[in-house]
């Protein structure tokens, strides 16, 4: 597998195979001063194919192929990329394919994207020409939902 990091990472920063088919990107050093306020994200190139689960604890770009379910702070999908799976991160903004769930925070879908499954979302921006085949769901409707039917079933 080939995960290339910019800035790059420390050669003890390696990808760590936790189970089969799983990996965690983490950096197990501490950050200098000078490192800390340079952004670190990681990289899955076009011509990459990943089988298994990818959980980062950095940003991850992804212009390849993953076929399982991808977990990290913010997740950039390029107009080529592709994932077979769910998706979970505090950010995404797709310009590829998706097929699974996405769990968000913060959400843009590019005019390329398409998206087959069911997304949860704080927030959303969908641009014109994209693809949705799924349920949208906003986690502050459904949390204020419940709060409303909450304060209804007390009166």
């Amino acid at each position: 597998m080939n995960l290339s990091s910019r800035p790059r990472r420390p050669a003890s920063s390696r990808p760590i195979a936790t189970d089969e088919g799983s990996f965690t990107v983490s950096n197990h050093n501490e950050p200098t001063p000078a490192a800390a306020e340079q952004p670190v994200f990681s990289v899955i190139g076009a011509d990459i194919v990943v089988t298994g689960n990818i959980e980062a604890s950095v940003d991850l770009h992804i212009d390849g192929r993953v076929e399982g379910d991808v977990r990290c702070k913010t997740l950039i999908l390029g107009e080529a990329s592709m994932i077979i799976g769910n998706v979970s991160a505090d950010r995404v903004r797709a310009a590829g394919a998706v097929t699974g769930s996405i769990d968000t925070n913060d959400l843009a879908i590019e005019a390329s994207a398409r998206v087959s499954g069911d997304v949860l979302y704080e927030r959303i921006r969908v641009t014109n020409g994209a693809q949705i085949d799924g349920s949208l769901k906003c986690k502050s409707g459904a949390a204020a939902l419940k709060t409303r039917r909450g304060k209804a079933g007390e009166a």
